[in-house]
């Protein structure tokens, strides 16, 4: 070991050596390290190889692992496999097709959610005006707070820029619930801020009571919650919050 070390060879991968060492040369001193495992004389012994990852175990250290030989021709059978259960359940007859299959099913799904988005903000739309009717004055603010099923934080977004700009004396505070979670969105109208009223701190309050936590902008602000059962105590603590806040 100790000729190894003046020969310049480097110890790696934190192993203990005994008095004999191997040591592995590569081109008369591009690489010369302590041996850390099993080698090959030529990489041709190893017949078909494929690299599987790389990665790095420690500073300035690269680690590549592959598979070799009958070990090869598995993982390309495997691959192959998956290549034409995946064409087979695509409906695909030519796994060649599977690239072009792939990419039409992504235009389709893409002009899909365009639609769905489009539907979603009529639909908020339209909620939103039935909503104004609601209003209750607050103070001197107009109040308007909902508990509504299945909306996206989008379309959620969409109701309360809709409500916030047809009464500029407005608060909105919007809960829609999905499963076994919330989102809160409260928005401010600008006669509504120069009152002292602002959103951030409204959905702040509220996501309080129902056991969440968010926060925003003076006009626009969202929050979220897990805890479903408290959603009607959110909404009831509506008035008060911001009655305290006028």
């Amino acid at each position: 070991i100790e000729e190894a070390k003046k020969l310049g060879a480097m110890a790696l991968f934190g192993e203990k050596y005994g008095d004999i060492v191997r040591v592995v040369s590569v081109e008369d001193g591009f690489s010369r390290e302590f041996c850390g495992g099993t080698h090959v004389n030529n990489t041709a012994r190893l017949g078909l190889f494929k690299i599987v990852s790389e990665s790095s175990v420690a500073a300035g250290v690269r680690r590549i692992e592959g598979v070799t030989g009958v070990g090869t021709l598995a993982m390309l059978q495997n691959a192959i496999h998956s290549i034409h259960e995946t064409a087979a359940a695509l409906k695909v007859n030519n796994p060649a097709d599977l690239a072009a299959k792939a990419r039409q099913l992504n235009a389709e799904l893409k002009e899909k959610d365009h639609t769905i988005e489009n539907l979603n903000a009529k639909l908020a739309s339209h909620q939103a005006n039935n909503l104004l009717n609601s209003a209750r004055d607050v103070k001197g603010v107009q109040v308007i707070s909902a508990i509504l099923r299945n909306l996206d934080a989008g379309a959620l977004r969409t109701m309360c820029d809709k409500l916030r700009d047809s009464k500029p004396n407005m608060v909105a505070v919007l809960i829609s619930a999905q499963d076994e979670k919330a989102n809160i969105a409260v928005s401010v109208g600008k006669e509504a801020q120069g009152k002292g009223l602002n959103a951030g701190k409204i959905v702040r309050e509220v996501a309080k009571v129902a056991g969440g936590n968010g926060g925003g902008k003076p006009d626009f602000a969202m929050a979220g919650t897990k805890d479903v059962s408290k959603l009607d105590a959110a909404l009831n603590a509506v008035d008060e919050i911001v009655g305290n806040m006028l």
